[in-house]
């Protein structure tokens, strides 16, 4: 638990250098793939956490699962690194007519979740790591099937020939 709790309290060190990883993953990759990337970064964090808690006490290693998290959902400048990615694949992805409102949307619905989760937490609803991991591997591994097969790229594209084709 030091070791974790010292991780967690230096995750500015963490989350800055993965500032330029992420700008660089968003322009080698586009707005898809760096948003792909965050998915599964967070992903091997959940996964980690999942395997910690089951593992005996004092076995395993707390530092790459937290880490892992660290970078993945906090990612960029201490935001959500996956809320960070969303918002602006959002602007590019809608059509002109409702690009405000639908960013506006998701911008809304992924601080609501936070605020819940804040709420949960206040309330002692929290479940143990173990379940909490599991909980929210399960939206995280949809999500990761559901933007590779059905979210455009973006990179490269002019916004309007993505509007006419329909590829939003």
């Amino acid at each position: 638990m030091t070791v974790s709790s010292g991780l967690l309290a230096s995750s500015a060190l963490i989350a800055i250098p993965t500032v330029f990883v992420a700008a660089l993953a968003y322009s080698r990759w586009g707005s898809k793939g760096a948003l792909l990337a965050l998915i599964v970064i967070t992903g091997a964090g959940l996964l980690g956490l999942v395997r910690l808690a089951l593992a005996p006490p004092g076995s395993s290693n707390p530092v790459w699962p937290i880490a892992l998290m660290i970078i993945g959902i906090i990612g960029i400048n201490g935001i959500n690194g996956i809320i960070a990615t969303l918002v602006p694949y959002a602007a590019e992805s809608y059509p002109l007519r409702i690009r405000a409102r639908a960013t506006g949307w998701i911008a809304t619905c992924t601080k609501g979740g936070g605020l819940i989760a804040q709420l949960l937490s206040l309330l002692g609803l929290v479940p143990p790591l173990f379940m909490a991991a599991l909980l929210i591997l399960l939206p995280v591994v949809v999500s990761l099937v559901l933007v590779w097969r059905y979210c455009a790229e973006t990179r490269g594209r002019d916004l309007r020939e993505l509007e006419r084709s329909g590829a939003t």
